[in-house]
């Protein structure tokens, strides 16, 4: 956009040139001030569609996330997050069982070691 406002501006100025009588082109006061005043409106015209255009992408983002699908993504996203944090608690009771388990044969193994193991005696 900023392009074609300078592109304006020059053709503008083309446009505007006098001859001179030695042969050379030069632009008049009024002309200068008239590309200057057409620049400024040019320019508040694009800040202005810019603002609209931000509000309205302001708008329509608000709206979708208002939408029907954009609630039911948003609940997904929470059962999901349920599912995975009882999925965890579930394996992790699982590996504390498992790990009670192995505890109890370790025990159990190293009563069986004590109670098995003889002594010897030797005569001189």
């Amino acid at each position: 956009m900023k392009s074609i406002v300078i592109a304006g501006v020059l053709l503008l100025a083309i446009g505007c040139m006098k001859k001179q009588a030695d042969g050379t082109y030069r632009v008049s006061d009024t002309a200068t001030e008239s590309a200057k005043e057409k620049v400024k409106d040019a320019g508040q015209e694009v800040k202005e569609e810019s603002k609209e255009l931000g509000d309205e992408v302001s708008r329509r983002a608000q709206e979708i996330r208002q939408s029907e699908a954009a609630k039911k993504v948003a609940t997904g996203a929470k059962e999901l997050g349920r599912a995975i944090k009882e999925g965890s608690g579930e394996a992790a009771e699982k590996a504390g069982q498992a790990l009670q388990r192995a505890g109890k044969k370790m025990k159990e193994s190293a009563k069986e070691e004590k109670t098995t193991t003889t002594t010897t005696t030797t005569r001189h």
